[in-house]
């Protein structure tokens, strides 16, 4: 059933990353009260208001809303516990890990017609938008939408004993940043002695890798 649920959401014409998200959120065991869709809804609406139509005042507006005014940030104090991976408790809490904080941003600025996108930089998870005639802007909604530089970039890349590649600053897919959710997760579970878990999220993976192969295959 979770995998189907995730395979349907990747199998979208436009696979949105709160269905994606939410899919991988059945997991949890004591799921957050309330409708994150709607949290959701509430919170791109204020930004699109706050932005009034421009992509730069709309990119300062979704900042000051996620960090400044509600205070999204990463999890330092629990940062391996399973619940810093789903959407709900993260969206509750206003913590969780780098991935799911850069989603919530990422569905806050889709609501809001913003052009933000997700970078799966080796070992952190960032979002970042374009600027004319083609700079980059990146942020790290774990460090309070703090702005990174080129060598912030590089030294990321560096801790992962990577080096920082054109490839890693292109847009990273719904099935890149679901498989990735699902490699924390299986990381927190078997670190917990959680086989019964790490069973499912074994599943939930092979579903994201079923959803890939269709759309090669379409």
């Amino acid at each position: 059933m979770r995998a189907a649920a995730l395979e349907a959401a990747l199998a979208e014409a436009a696979p949105r990353l709160d269905h994606v998200a939410l899919a991988i959120a059945t997991l949890d065991d004591e799921p957050a009260a309330g409708d994150p869709l709607a949290t959701l809804d509430e919170w791109g609406a204020e930004v699109a208001r706050r932005g009034g139509g421009s992509a730069y005042a709309g990119m300062d507006a979704l900042e000051g809303l996620l960090a400044r005014q509600l205070g999204f940030a990463g999890d330092r104090d629990d940062y391996d516990h399973p619940h810093n991976s789903f959407l709900p408790r993260v969206v509750a809490r206003r913590r969780g890990l780098p991935i799911v904080l850069a989603v919530v941003y990422l569905e806050v600025a889709r609501r809001a017609a913003l052009p933000l996108f997700g970078l799966a930089l080796p070992g952190h998870f960032v979002v970042g938008y374009r600027l004319p005639p083609g700079g980059l802007v990146v942020i790290d909604p774990f460090e309070h939408a703090r702005v990174l530089t080129a060598g912030d970039l590089d030294a990321i890349a560096s801790r992962a004993g990577a080096t920082l590649t054109p490839a890693m600053l292109a847009p990273a897919t719904p099935a890149v940043i679901a498989a990735r959710m699902l490699r924390n997760l299986a990381s927190s579970y078997r670190r917990r002695g959680r086989a019964d878990k790490l069973a499912e999220v074994v599943a939930l993976a092979a579903a994201v890798e079923r959803a890939g192969r269709a759309a090669t295959l379409n």
